[in-house]
């Protein structure tokens, strides 16, 4: 089982609540950086879930959301909730 697949519930749960068109980091969508922190505390634990989540995303696993762009401060992906 990978990260994505222990947190799709949270992410997907979160998502929904989202109107369309609302851009959104997994950081902003766990509330900050002190909200992601909490939710997953190990660094690198963060990075590989940003990284599969990036990659189901591409791939299409999500019909409700699309890659937007990368951010460079922070440093962070966006998405867009259709």
């Amino acid at each position: 089982m990978t990260l994505l697949d222990e947190h799709e519930r949270e992410i997907l749960e979160r998502t929904n609540r989202l109107a369309n068109g609302t851009e959104f980091s997994l950081r902003t969508l766990f509330g900050g950086k002190y909200g992601f922190e909490n939710y997953i505390e190990r660094s690198g634990q963060r990075k590989a879930l940003g990284t599969q989540f990036r990659k189901a995303v591409d791939e299409g696993r999500y019909v409700s959301i699309r890659y937007s762009r990368h951010s460079q401060s922070p440093a962070e992906h966006l998405y867009i909730c259709n």
